[in-house]
């Protein structure tokens, strides 16, 4: 089977060229509904695209080009489409319109107002798809040498701007020695979520000057040793801290992880006052087992009591010490 289509500006009509078209089969299981086997096409001179030797199923449909916003708009009104591929039955032509992308640009400072450079920048636009927060991300840049950062392509609607560390992983969050650490700061220069001013945007229109300050706060360490059931060291085992976050306060922050010594000891630092839930995961320390595997824990501090079903602490103006994790396997038994 065949399926074709055509690109088109959402307000001119006129064809778009060079727009990367990307079709997707779905596959349902038991374990959930995937993706498999994307191709990809080029729209031509005319707009059109197509895609030939399809087989029957449902496919999903991704249209992107430098300039617009993504088809189709995941956090809008509209469902994403399914389309029914049936060697009994005719393939639609697909007719896609896609809008100008709008875009937010600006610059991030530090509280003695000179340029952060490498800081992670993020459009959030309101939706009601993403349950009580309200906001999901739209679009995503990091700040170059002078502070400067720019976000485009974003669909028309009404965004927070929200600047954090941009860590590379979450690894690099472990800085034992750090003094102080960047923490989530929206526009105009806010940590509170619901104090921070919304922009909104239409399709094609450039907003500019956003400029705030990133707040920075004195960081402390937590650390402590990982057992297992039988009270022995865990080593290599996978350790993570996870925010605690109030809704009016943020969306999201990364987890911050490391893998405990051989002796089952663990130090992570550059932590944010607040409160966090301590996980672990034993074994042989592979990543993606320590995020999978996590499961029920017990955290404690080390004053002779036995280990409760507590599984937050909290950071409030020195380090966190002794705090004992003890781990189920990877397989969570």
């Amino acid at each position: 089977m065949t399926l074709g289509g055509q690109v088109t500006d959402a307000r001119s009509g006129t064809p778009i060229r060079g727009a990367r078209v990307t079709l997707t089969l779905i596959v349902e299981t038991p374990q959930g509904t995937f993706g498999r086997r994307p191709r990809q096409a080029l729209s031509g001179d005319d707009g059109a695209f197509s895609f030939d030797g399809l087989d029957d199923g449902q496919y999903t449909l991704n249209v992107e080009k430098p300039g617009f916003a993504s088809y189709p708009d995941v956090f809008g009104d509209g469902v994403p489409e399914r389309i029914t591929i049936d060697a009994g039955r005719d393939a639609p032509s697909l007719a896609i319109a896609l809008e100008k992308g709008a875009v937010i640009a600006g610059r991030i400072l530090n509280a003695d107002g000179e340029p952060e450079p490498e800081v992670g920048v993020a459009a959030l636009r309101r939706t009601d798809k993403v349950g009580p927060i309200g906001f999901a991300q739209n679009g995503h840049a990091q700040t170059n040498d002078i502070g400067e950062f720019r976000i485009a392509g974003l669909p028309a609607g009404d965004y927070l701007v929200m600047a954090s560390a941009d860590r590379r992983g979450p690894f690099d969050a472990v800085q034992v020695g750090a003094g102080t650490t960047l923490v989530t700061t929206y526009f105009p220069g806010t940590r509170r979520r619901i104090d921070a001013r919304i922009l909104t945007v239409t399709p094609g229109q450039v907003v500019t000057a956003v400029e705030f300050a990133i707040e920075a706060v004195e960081a402390f360490r937590v650390s402590g040793v990982v057992l297992d059931r039988s009270g022995r060291p865990s080593p290599r085992a996978m350790v993570m801290l996870l925010r605690n976050m109030r809704l009016s306060e943020s969306v999201f922050t990364p987890p911050m992880m490391m893998m405990a010594e051989a002796d089952g000891t663990f130090a992570i630092g550059a932590v944010a006052p607040g409160t966090y839930r301590v996980e672990a995961t034993a074994g042989s320390g592979d990543l993606a087992g320590g995020i999978g595997g996590s499961s029920f824990l017990f955290v404690e501090h080390l004053d002779g009591a036995p280990p409760t079903a507590a599984t937050t602490i909290t950071v409030n103006s020195g380090d966190v010490t002794g705090v004992t994790v003890v781990a189920r396997p990877p397989d969570g038994r």
